[in-house]
């Protein structure tokens, strides 16, 4: 992993995931998962972007405990992506979903796993 002066582990890990993800992507993403079955955590972060706000404001608030994001190419347009917020050392959740994209459109997304704590 990438390593960047000011960030905590988690944020570090946000800005690899969005090294490959673009704004776009990850926005569509996000859009894209929020129907249900979901987490909890794809609602909250959803009703921020709607409020108006960044992904950096989002991601990059300092915080040790927040909202998680990991991406892993597995194909020119497909990916595995992990998403979820940590409340807390035993409090969050999240889950993981196989993504394709169509440019910066979500083509198909399918949630392999979902997890709470």
């Amino acid at each position: 992993m990438l390593k960047v002066s000011g960030m905590n582990e988690r944020e570090q890990a946000v800005f690899t995931a969005r090294q490959i993800l673009s704004d776009e992507q990850v926005t569509a993403f996000l859009r894209a998962v929020r129907g249900k079955p979901r987490p909890l955590a794809v609602k909250l972060i959803n009703d921020q972007i709607d409020a108006g706000k960044s992904l950096d404001e989002i991601f990059y608030d300092g915080e040790k405990y927040g909202y998680r994001l990991l991406a892993k190419r597995i194909s020119k347009s497909e990916l595995k992506i992990s998403f979820g917020c940590q409340a807390g050392s035993l409090a969050g959740d999240g889950g993981n979903w196989l993504v394709t994209f169509n440019g910066n459109s979500v083509h198909s997304a399918g949630a392999e796993t979902v997890w709470i704590s």
